[in-house]
């Protein structure tokens, strides 16, 4: 697992004495990547998300799996794709890493409502605004569940906030991010975009 921000697990950024990636996050207890996005781990992701090989699922979801530091979970949810999004693309990459990792999954939806511009190259603001009131919960109350959002890359955690947000609002007493990657901190917002 990336070991750096406690809470984010974001790697330390040079001349920073504080994480300020997760500053914004209202609704994430924690977050467990994999690994940091770079190398290796960006080209499984890039292989799975735009090259469509779902063969390294299975891999990405091994190093996914039961980090120690993670609570007990309920209920796992993957971060939904818009319908149009979803058509165009064929599949949810989120979805089949949940699907690989089996873990439980709760009798409600959460769903993509608004058809988001893509992430890619938004500051984290614009990034926190875009997915603002994104998404919504349908089904029974998670009242008291300890809950995770399974997502393959977090960037600057906006999309999974959201989420988590959502989730809080219906009843879930903590939401934990699980993701195969985490994008690097950077002293200031990278010149160069990273995959939504």
């Amino acid at each position: 697992m990336v070991s750096g921000c406690p809470r984010c697990a974001s790697p330390p950024a040079a001349g920073e004495a504080n994480c300020r990636l997760c500053l914004a996050w209202d609704a994430i207890d924690a977050a467990f990547p994999a690994f940091v996005y770079e190398g290796t781990a960006r080209k499984l992701v890039h292989a799975l998300k735009y090259a469509r090989q779902r063969s390294v699922v299975p891999h990405m979801a091994a190093r996914m799996a039961g980090p120690a530091q993670l609570p007990a979970i309920d209920a796992a949810f993957a971060v939904p794709l818009h319908p149009a999004r979803f058509r165009r693309r064929g599949f949810n990459q989120a979805r089949h890493l949940l699907q690989a990792l089996a873990w439980p999954e709760p009798e409600g939806r959460l769903r993509r409502i608004r058809n988001t511009r893509s992430q890619v190259g938004l500051n984290p603001g614009d990034r926190r605004a875009n997915v603002a009131e994104a998404f919504a919960y349908a089904g029974p109350p998670l009242n008291g569940l300890s809950v995770a959002v399974i997502d393959d890359v977090i960037t600057t955690g906006a999309t999974v906030n959201e989420c988590a947000r959502i989730l809080r609002v219906n009843g879930a007493a903590s939401v934990s991010v699980v993701s195969f990657a985490r994008a690097k901190h950077t002293p200031r917002p990278p010149e160069a975009p990273i995959e939504d």
